[in-house]
């Protein structure tokens, strides 16, 4: 028989923890899961030629799955891998790791998102939602952790929609038509994550015309996906939401990044291209975790949302499907977006071979190189005037060079990794 003080304490213990419950799902309700249509929305007014090119990208982004389904998905049973590159922005001026409310996350806890990514692109999730059988299916792309860079700076917020640029500069971008560049670090105004949209441009006949006057050379720095540390992989202590603990904020952000569209088209009713997606009203913007099922009526028809699909507002647990037709415009823009399609190109070399290729060239702003190391080792950068005087000395892994204030002339770029050196020429205008 218990006491009446200890069935007191016990009806005190149980207040105080569904009051926490509360308070927690009170503050997820707050949180905003994606910021990448406010991103793109600001990036258009930067650039307006951008809006002409969506709608002319998406036109080619069609065709080419109309006109090869056939042949892409015979062409998505190969597995690509793409290797990423881990950006750890931090206030810790003691350089600590790990811990609550500690935006220098553990490797354990970055480690644990790329495993994330391979589970839900390769529909191994586990979890069994209405759709999940039926429609889900393994993208056939998979994700490789190549390095970590950790920079401590004092400023201990950012903008997911105004300081990608600074965070690019704070930890400059590895080459972005080689790697996925994933920046981690404390998001302001609630938002969870975002990311950069690939831009179909001019790059072979299929996409001739679609070429833009924007500078295509400053979109790449910040070509790439940021997330707040706090939702970033999952079963760490610094995870602090029990809705978005399973690190599919990511897995969502990575799906904008690769072209996906989320489902409801942004709009009421809308359109993500892909047609086994039914047609949703709106997100599915809940703490619900018990993944109620939701209804839209859009056109006079009555269909069940796809709240398990990684491109919903979903919580974690509710998520598991990216579907076919996905799967089909992922794969279609890994080969019409140069720059997705020149990390494709490179993720597919094997060998041992140090590859090293410059552009444009000749240049007037910023040269990019493209450098494949066997295996991802590290490489460093040396740039010579035609006198052979060093003007760039020992740069890690540099992929862009400024040489805005370099005398015309001839220069040479050479690299060097694991005993090898390669040694390539451009022309400054």
């Amino acid at each position: 028989m218990i006491k009446p003080s200890s069935k007191l304490l016990l009806t005190f213990l149980l207040l105080i923890i569904s009051k926490a419950f509360v308070l927690a799902q009170d503050s997820d309700s707050l949180l905003k899961r994606c910021a990448s249509t406010e991103l793109d929305a600001l990036t258009i007014s930067r650039f307006p030629a951008l809006q002409q090119l969506r709608i002319k990208s998406e036109q080619a982004i069609q065709k080419r799955i109309q006109a090869n389904r056939t042949s892409l998905r015979t062409n998505a049973d190969e597995i690509i891998t793409i290797p990423v590159v881990v950006h750890v922005v931090h206030s810790e001026e003691d350089m600590s790791i790990g811990g609550a409310n500690n935006e220098n996350i553990t490797d354990a806890q970055i480690q644990s998102q790329i495993d994330v990514l391979n589970e839900d692109y390769g529909n191994a999730s586990g979890y069994k939602g209405f759709y999940t059988d039926s429609l889900g299916v393994d993208t056939r792309i998979r994700f490789k952790l190549v390095t970590v860079l950790r920079t401590y700076n004092e400023k201990n917020q950012f903008s997911p929609i105004t300081e990608a640029d600074d965070l690019a500069e704070i930890s400059p971008a590895w080459a972005t038509s080689r790697y996925l560049n994933i920046w981690v670090c404390r998001l302001a105004d609630r938002y969870l994550g975002t990311s950069q949209f690939p831009v179909v441009t001019e790059l072979n006949d299929l996409t001739t015309g679609l070429s833009t006057s924007e500078d295509e050379a400053v979109r790449a720095l910040t070509d790439g996906v940021i997330i707040d540390f706090r939702y970033f992989g999952r079963n760490s202590p610094a995870i602090t939401s029990s809705v978005y603990n399973l690190g599919r904020t990511t897995t969502h952000e990575v799906g904008h990044w690769l072209g996906l569209i989320h489902i409801w088209g942004d709009r009421n009713c809308g359109t993500d291209h892909c047609d086994d997606t039914p047609t949703a009203f709106t997100k599915n913007e809940t703490t619900d975790i018990s993944c109620t099922p939701v209804f839209s009526e859009c056109r006079g028809v009555t269909t069940r949302n796809m709240i398990e699909n990684y491109m919903d507002y979903s919580p974690d647990g509710c998520m598991s499907v990216f579907t076919n037709d996905q799967k089909e415009r992922m794969h279609a823009v890994l080969e019409l977006s140069p720059r997705r399609a020149k990390l494709v190109e490179f993720s597919k070399i094997s060998g041992e071979d140090l590859l090293v290729e410059l552009s444009p060239n000749p240049v007037s702003e910023t040269l990019t190189a493209s450098v494949f190391t066997p295996n991802f080792q590290l490489f460093t950068v040396e740039v010579f005037n035609q006198r052979g005087q060093l003007v760039t000395s020992g740069a890690t892994n540099l992929s862009y060079l400024d040489v805005q204030k370099f005398p015309s002339g001839l220069y040479y770029y050479r690299v060097s990794s694991g005993g090898q050196t390669v040694t390539k020429r451009f022309v400054v205008r």
